[in-house]
This record gives structure tokens, sequence and C-alpha cells, in this order.
């Protein structure tokens, strides 16, 4: 799979790997730093976010999370603070 193709799993709750990205459908993952989930809103909504592991918000991990994160926001995933764990 390509990472996109992992951030669209993991926006369609489904399972999916690739070389330094991976998600389960309910959470995704960027080498083994855990960089988005699935949370429930209510009873029946869920929404899907993505912690801001980028250099903008004092957080960068790394080149590649930072290119992961953005991915994810850009397939629909909200972009939340990382100290929003």
């Amino acid at each position: 799979m390509t990472n996109k193709e992992v951030v669209q799993a993991f926006i369609d709750g489904k399972s999916g790997a690739s070389g330094r990205m991976r998600t389960d459908g309910m959470m995704l993952y960027s080498y083994n730093l855990k960089i988005g989930e699935t949370r429930k809103l209510c009873a029946m909504a869920k929404e899907k976010v993505v912690y801001d592991y980028t250099a903008r918000n004092n957080a960068f991990r790394s080149a590649t999370t930072s290119k992961h994160v953005r991915l994810a926001e850009r397939a629909g995933a909200r972009l939340v603070s990382s100290w929003c764990k």
C-alpha cells in the first residue's frame, strides 16, 4: 500500500500498512508513534483526528511524520494539538 492508501484506510475504518505507516482502522501510526485516532463524539458519531506533530506546533518529530500528518489532514482528519491526546 502507499501512505495515501493507508490514510484512506484509516478514514474508512479499515486496516492497512506501508513502509513506515500503519493503521488498524481506529488508530494511525507513523513509525511507532500514534499520530491519529478515532474519537467517539456521541452514541453514533465518530471523528477522525490527527495530532499536529509538525514544526508549527513545536512538536516536530521528523519530516516523514510531518508528511504523514499532512496526508491525514488532507484526507479529512481533524488536526488537533499533539498535547490533546
